[in-house]
């Protein structure tokens, strides 16, 4: 919901999904995917999209990185998030 939230450029929305589900999540995956989440926003809100514009590239790397990188839950839960975001930014794009 945070992740269509952001495709929208609803940024208030999804900063404060982001503040309600901060405390209730417990596990290394779940505070990977909201590290992945606060970036996204930050990036938004500074008006510097074009950073993460190439949603490709960034496809690519969440396809390439757990072939070479040994990955903890952490690592898993921030670029699983960062690509299920690319993904969204790629097909509204078309």
């Amino acid at each position: 919901m945070i992740i269509e939230s952001l495709i929208h450029t609803k940024l208030e929305d999804a900063r404060q999904r982001l503040s309600h589900m901060t405390p209730q999540v417990s596990s290394e995956y779940g505070k990977g995917a909201l590290l992945a989440i606060s970036g996204i926003i930050n990036v938004l809100e500074n008006r510097t999209p074009d950073k993460m514009a190439d949603s490709e590239k960034i496809l690519r790397a969440v396809e390439r990185l757990p072939k070479i990188e040994m990955l903890d839950d952490l690592d898993k839960g921030y670029l699983q998030t960062l690509g299920k975001w690319a993904k969204r930014v790629k097909d509204s794009g078309k």
